[in-house]
């Protein structure tokens, strides 16, 4: 028992190293010009000993989004976990977003190519499995924000939760997405401040989702 449980840590220390090497990989040359003998020599591995741990170089990349995924989810759940509406709590999320972005512009271009690759390949691998399960979890969590919102009265009550989580995601990742591959070019262009700018990209995103409480006021004297 002790020695499987020594081989479980030295798998999942090995697993770690290799995810680690490819991470930096994948975000210097990007998925497509990133090669396993590059990550292997990275890691300090043998191209064998990476194939015992991943099936092939998208198994792999998928691993490192899902990692990303895990750390931006992370962030942003311990920004909005003290916000008092749900509301404020989807605000603070989309804020959070622009700061992680902010802080790993690089991770954020590998996250949101994911779906380049998935629909470039077939296989069927653990991670891309348990990305695509993180990635719905992640959106049943905005979902449950949403309805949090409605309830509490800070979110308009007729909107269709799954399908405002869904929009509200889509139009998020897809800001970042634009911004991480061409925002450089474009805030000198237009002489934008890239935090302004996304501030106001948020602003007209979440602010519709809003609801404004009405006050009806009687004239002195009358009923």
């Amino acid at each position: 028992m002790e020695d499987l449980s020594r081989r479980n840590k030295e798998k999942q220390a090995h697993e770690k190293e290799i995810l680690a090497a490819a991470e930096k990989i994948f975000c210097l040359k990007g998925y497509e010009d990133a090669s396993m003998d590059e990550i292997a020599k990275e890691a300090q591995f043998t191209k064998r000993t990476v194939y015992q741990y991943f099936e092939n170089k998208d198994d792999l990349y998928f691993g490192v989004v899902l990692k990303g995924f895990k750390k931006l989810f992370t962030k942003i759940t311990e920004a909005n976990k003290k916000e008092p509406s749900g509301y404020d709590k989807l605000e603070r999320s989309c804020r959070s977003y622009y700061q992680f972005y902010k802080d790993n512009p690089d991770i954020i271009r590998l996250i949101n190519y994911w779906g380049n690759v998935q629909q470039k390949t077939s296989t069927v691998g653990r991670y891309k499995n348990e990305l695509i399960e993180f990635n719905n979890i992640m959106l049943r969590d905005i979902a449950d924000i949403i309805e949090e919102g409605k309830t509490d009265g800070s979110i308009q009550f007729g909107l269709e939760t799954d399908k405002t989580a869904l929009c509200l995601m889509f139009l998020i990742t897809g800001f970042y997405n634009q911004l991480s591959t061409t925002g450089a070019n474009f805030m000198e262009h237009f002489s934008q401040d890239q935090e302004e700018f996304s501030s106001c990209a948020i602003d007209l995103v979440i602010k519709p989702l809003r609801r404004t409480r009405t006050f009806t006021t009687t004239r002195k004297g009358t009923a």
